[in-house]
């Protein structure tokens, strides 16, 4: 569980748009620093949005040390918005102006606000959601999960103002991310984030129960990809998280964001060869062996924990009997996971990098051209076998 503290900084709300619930049923938190270029097709898009009653709606804009016109931009829009929205104005000192904080803070005043039994969601002030956004994530959530990942897409027009180079990594990039989800969902699957789906933890579309909010002890607060922590949270206490394909935005292309660490600086640095990828794209080999040690401890620690300790598993991860009977005492298989990767170097991190990334790319689609090839083999199997027994 996250254990950071409770700060409050001196903060001016304004109530502004229509009215609303006292206890919306949904709360959208909006970080913004600086974005009077685009808050105002942020806002716009949300208020586009189909089936859905505004009147359980509130957006709140958490507008940390913005020197722009943002805050004028919203005021102007407001009244022609169908839901109610709360702008937060606060000056951040400089350990807390980053992005992990000013989410935070919107997402805390989110759970403030909402309903317990309601839902939070979080964008970004560069972002445009789809017409559906809302609706796809209550959707989701109505199956059963904790929280969803929505799909998330670079702006197309943006995109084409980019370098060739950019643009033929970040293609590749794509490609090796998507192949990467679908390799991992049929070798560890997961009931309730079955095939097809994606693999990102982005904060331009994410949505989770106020209630598990509750439950992890709120989002991270990290300088740097504090929505990734959020999800790893939830991970950690075993939450269930859907990667929706059915949720989905389209985020600013540009190479000078807000946020460091971001989908900016990624673009930006799909220019230098050396550099690594998406540190969600592992070289293929280690992906593979991820998932499938992934998959088989997960079985053990539900069925035989005790078993794990008593066969090759410390020799196989390189972790002493000790350190293993430790961690498999935690009282949730996610923190289980998160200790034997910080211990085992068999699961260390090793980063495709831009100069990698054919090679590894050539080695993903064997790997699932395998996969996919014993996915039909053992369906066929199953299908005779059936019309065996009804024989």
């Amino acid at each position: 569980m996250n254990s950071t503290p409770k700060i409050t900084f001196p903060t001016r709300i304004e109530h502004l748009g229509a009215a609303s619930a006292v206890r919306p049923a949904v709360v959208v938190a909006v970080p913004v620093k600086d974005e009077a270029a685009r808050i105002v097709a942020c806002l716009a898009s949300m208020g586009d949005q189909t089936d859905v009653d505004f009147a359980t709606v509130c957006v709140i804009l958490l507008l940390n040390n913005c020197t722009d016109t943002t805050a004028d931009d919203v005021r102007a829009l407001a009244p022609q918005l169908p839901y109610a929205v709360h702008m937060h104005l606060v000056e951040l000192p400089a350990p807390y102006a980053n992005a992990g904080w000013a989410r935070r803070l919107g997402m805390e005043a989110a759970a403030d606000l909402v309903r317990p039994d309601g839902l939070i969601l979080t964008t970004d002030a560069d972002t445009v959601v789809d017409s559906d956004w809302i609706a796809a994530n209550q959707a989701e959530i109505a199956k059963g999960v904790d929280a969803v990942a929505g799909y998330v897409m670079a702006d197309p027009m943006e995109l084409m103002e980019l370098p060739a180079n950019i643009l033929e990594r970040g293609s590749l990039e794509w490609e090796y991310q998507q192949l990467v989800a679908e390799l991992v969902a049929r070798v560890d699957p997961d009931p309730c984030d079955p095939w097809p789906r994606h693999n990102q933890n982005c904060g331009a579309s994410a949505a989770i129960t106020a209630q598990a909010y509750r439950m992890i002890g709120g989002l991270p607060p990290k300088p740097v990809g504090e929505d990734r922590a959020l999800f790893e949270s939830l991970r950690r206490m075993d939450c269930n998280i859907r990667h929706s394909l059915d949720v989905q935005v389209v985020t600013s292309a540009r190479t000078d964001g807000r946020a460091l660490g971001g989908l900016s600086d990624a673009i930006r640095l799909r220019g230098d060869a050396d550099h690594p990828c998406d540190e969600m794209l592992e070289v293929a080999m280690v992906t593979l062996r991820r998932a499938m040690w992934r998959s088989q401890l997960r079985t053990l620690w539900k069925g035989r924990p005790e078993t794990i300790t008593r066969s090759d598993w410390p020799a196989r991860l390189q972790v002493s009997e000790r350190d293993l009977r430790r961690a498999v005492d935690r009282p949730h298989f996610g923190e289980f996971w998160a200790e034997l990767e910080s211990l085992s170097p068999r699961l260390r991190r090793a980063l495709v990098t831009g100069g990698g990334l054919k090679t590894e790319l050539r080695r993903m689609r064997k790997l699932v051209e395998h996969v996919r090839a014993r996915a039909k083999a053992a369906a066929k199997l199953a299908k005779a076998q059936q019309q065996t027994q009804a024989a």
